[in-house]
């Protein structure tokens, strides 16, 4: 994982912050309904949007992503506003979780298989009780847009597949589908994109 951490260093040098300072759209709405004070925790959360967001409505925030230059703008981002939030810097790959969260979010988590079912089988092993786990991740249908997103169709979801995901894990599916909407996420992520939305409880 030495290249993705030298992509996304790379990416995240650059000056200003690549996909913004406001939250995901979809993520935020998770987030708004999250009881007071929780705990969350957002995997491969790059430079903090969605955290620094979840931090200043005095949740419990940790931040989890490969690369270091990213997360100091994650700090920085919340530090901004006020607050503070943990980060972790690891590979998924050796992400070993300790601790349990009331909700474990991310947006655009680009994940293969069988790296995919092996986080998605953590996250749901380390929510608490009636814990969330919700994302927003570019769908197959998303190739040959120009709006962002990886150009490798291992990296990409359909909600058919999440849906056999999900049913070999100890959850419930709250939601699960394919659509198009507009994203206006810095300069990273900009116009129509086809992305599935996803959020589960234990």
């Amino acid at each position: 994982m030495s290249d993705q951490r030298e992509f996304w260093n790379e990416r995240f040098a650059k000056e200003g912050y690549f996909y913004g300072t406001t939250p995901n759209l979809y993520i935020a709405s998770h987030i708004d309904r999250l009881k007071p004070a929780s705990s969350i925790l957002f995997l491969g959360e790059g430079e903090g949007r969605n955290a620094a967001y979840a931090a200043k409505l005095g949740h419990t925030v940790s931040a989890l992503d490969a690369s270091n230059i990213g997360l100091e703008k994650a700090r920085a981002l919340a530090h901004s506003f006020g607050y503070e939030i943990t980060t972790i810097h690891t590979d998924l790959e050796m992400w070993e979780p300790t601790e349990h969260y009331d909700a474990i979010l991310c947006s655009f988590l680009h994940l293969p298989e069988p790296l995919r079912s092996d986080v998605f089988a953590k996250v749901i092993r380390h929510l608490t009780p009636k814990g969330v786990f919700a994302g927003e991740f570019f769908s197959i249908h998303q190739l040959p847009k120009t709006t962002g997103g990886p150009k490798d169709t291992s990296l990409l979801y359909t909600a058919d597949a999440l849906q056999t995901l999900l049913s070999t894990l100890p959850c419930t599916i709250e939601e699960l589908y394919e659509t198009d909407t507009e994203l206006n996420e810095g300069r990273g992520h900009i116009g129509i994109a086809s992305v599935v939305r996803m959020a589960v409880r234990v």
